[in-house]
């Protein structure tokens, strides 16, 4: 073999690489997560910085990448001609050619370096980052000129189509299921995330507190009616009306009274009234919470057309929307009572027993328990661990453990006079 044909296989050799390295760089920066890409740029990655550089410009690096590949693998095709042809003649040559530059482009410059760009695309896309700039920058004249040609070729196409967004909303509800599925977040965190997503779109009207459902106090009310006030109804503010609840003029606080009350002070709500925000019902909860934050105002009053109260926002109300329910040490769970057919009820281990019974409308004596919960109150009456199909008899009605967790009753019956049999009793 002379000094040629070697130089026509080591072209080659060098021609085939070529190929794969543009063929891995098109999968790369096609295939990157940009926003992983972005986050190593923030931190002072320097080849991340030009990776999204590159990116960015896609057009170009597209181009850039089909005219290098189309150029290497043409190449590559004469050359095989060329060479098989001289060994083996024109006719075995050519169709051994193509038979052998297809087998060898397929398989070295574009499905192996492909699948490897797609499995790692960041890492290839930082790695190839400069030297596929200087390509870029050698080929512009070229590059440029295709754009151009492609550009008016497309210019209808273009015209008619609508500027859309990278995502949309609810690509990125999917997308937060797919990571949270994934464990790269928290549950919690997904839902706080998408949470935050709909926040904007939720108004005052969907959640606010209607006027009959409100604790409103009059302007001239004195000192000892609002302490009987705040004390029965335990909330931190009350709005104050002037003749009528559709004049609501502010708000007085809990603490700015009991620090007068304490201290013997003779007053009235209007000494300590505060302001508040007004809102139509169709305001956005993120716009409203914005005014409340700039304004130091934890209360707003929605009206409707006519100026008329319709009822009330709170801070924490719209914070609820956002991340659930807020429980204060003050607040009192309220649990599910479930009623069977037979007329007894289920009801959760954990609930207040006081509570549960004067719900379900029954007397209850604690006598000498001292605890809080249902569950509790059965290992306190059974002077142990309570087991399933434990009973309590409590005279008028009796309670039946019907199931466990964690040694701690889960789910307890509660069977009343008005029962004829408990379904508890038959299965024990």
């Amino acid at each position: 073999m002379d000094l040629f044909l070697i130089l026509i296989i080591l072209l080659m050799v060098v021609l085939v690489l070529l190929s794969a390295y543009f063929a891995c760089s098109e999968t790369a920066y096609t295939g990157m997560n940009l926003i992983r890409v972005k986050n190593l740029a923030y931190e002072g990655n320097k080849k991340a910085e030009k990776a999204v550089r590159i990116y960015e410009d896609y057009d170009k690096l597209l181009t850039t990448t089909l005219i290098g590949n189309s150029v290497v693998n043409i190449t590559i095709a004469a050359l095989a001609t060329m060479l098989f042809s001289d060994l083996m003649g024109v006719a075995w040559g050519v169709g051994t050619a193509t038979l052998f530059t297809a087998t060898v482009i397929l398989v070295f410059a574009e499905v192996t370096p492909k699948t490897m760009a797609k499995r790692n695309a960041e890492r290839y896309a930082l790695w190839l980052a400069g030297s596929m700039h200087i390509v870029m920058v050698i080929l512009t004249p070229i590059t440029w000129a295709f754009i151009k040609l492609a550009n008016f070729l497309a210019r209808n196409a273009k015209n008619d189509s609508a500027e859309t967004p990278s995502f949309t909303e609810d690509e990125l509800h999917v997308m937060i299921d797919e990571v949270t599925e994934e464990g790269a977040l928290e549950k919690s965190e997904g839902e706080l995330i998408k949470s935050a997503m709909q926040f904007d779109d939720i108004k005052v009207s969907e959640m606010y507190t209607p006027r009959s459902n409100i604790t409103v106090v009059d302007v001239k009310t004195g000192s000892e009616e609002l302490k009987e006030l705040f004390l029965e109804s335990e909330y931190s503010r009350i709005p104050v009306f002037e003749g009528s609840v559709d004049r609501i003029i502010g708000a007085v606080h809990m603490k700015d009274f009991f620090s007068r009350y304490v201290i013997g002070e003779q007053f009235t709500a209007e000494d300590i009234i505060m302001p508040v925000k007004f809102v139509p019902e169709n305001t956005s909860i993120a716009v409203l919470l914005s005014d409340l934050q700039k304004m130091h105002i934890h209360l707003a009053v929605v009206l409707d057309n006519f100026g008329k109260t319709l009822g009330i926002v709170t801070m924490e109300d719209i914070l609820e929307e956002l991340v659930g329910d807020i429980w204060d040490e003050s607040d009192e769970a309220i649990y599910p009572i479930h009623e069977d057919k037979d007329g007894s009820f289920v009801v959760p281990g954990e609930a207040g027993m006081a509570d549960m019974m004067k719900r379900i409308g029954v007397e209850f004596d604690a006598g000498d328990f001292h605890g809080h919960s249902v569950s509790e109150f059965m290992s306190q009456r059974i002077e142990g661990i309570p087991k399933r199909g434990d009973i309590v008899d409590l005279g008028g009605s009796r309670i039946t453990v019907k199931s466990m967790k964690s040694r701690r009753v889960k789910e307890a019956r509660i069977c009343t006079s008005k029962n004829v049999k408990c379904p508890d009793d038959q299965e024990n």
